[in-house]
C-alpha cells in the first residue's frame, strides 16, 4: 500500500490490518484488567450540561456527531452524519467510470452486476446487505 491511494478495493486491506492491530491492542487491554481487575466506580451525577460536537475517523471515512444533553444528563438529541452517506457520489462517480469497461469488456449482466456490487462492499460492506443498495436494471 502507498500513501493516497485512490483504489477503493484496497479499502478491505487498511481494514484487515486495523483489524489487526485492533485485536493486538485488546489482548494487551484484557491481559491488564486480568492481572489488576477492574476499579469499580461509583456512578457521578452530571455536573454539565451542553452540547457537543465532534469528528472521529471511523472505518469507512469521518463521522461527525452532534449531542446535547440536559442537567439531569438525559440526550435531549443526537445527529450524526455517517461516512456511508458522505459515500454515494464517490461510489457513483466510480460506477460512471466502471461500467463503460465492464460494457467494453462484454461483461454478463451478471457479472456487471457482480462487479458492481463488489465495488459498493469496498466502501462499505454494510450498504448492499443492510439497505439493498444497488438495484441495475438493464435497457
Amino acid at each position: 500500500m502507498k500513501p493516497l491511494c485512490s483504489n477503493p478495493y484496497w479499502n478491505i486491506i487498511a481494514q484487515a490490518i486495523e483489524l489487526f492491530n485492533d485485536i493486538y491492542c485488546s489482548i494487551e487491554l484484557l491481559d491488564e484488567i486480568l492481572t489488576k481487575g477492574i476499579k469499580h466506580e461509583a456512578v457521578l451525577e452530571p455536573t454539565k450540561f451542553s452540547r457537543g460536537i465532534n469528528a472521529v475517523e471511523v472505518p469507512r471515512g469521518i463521522l461527525y456527531h452532534e449531542y446535547e444533553y440536559d442537567k439531569q444528563g438525559f440526550c435531549l438529541q443526537g445527529n450524526c452524519v455517517i461516512p456511508t452517506a458522505q459515500n454515494h457520489a464517490n461510489i457513483q462517480n466510480d460506477f460512471d467510470k466502471y461500467l463503460p469497461i465492464l460494457l467494453a469488456e462484454n461483461k454478463s449482466e451478471k457479472e456487471i452486476e457482480l462487479a458492481l456490487e463488489m465495488l459498493v462492499r469496498a466502501y462499505d460492506p454494510c450498504i448492499s446487505c443492510s439497505t439493498h443498495y444497488l438495484k441495475v436494471n438493464f435497457v
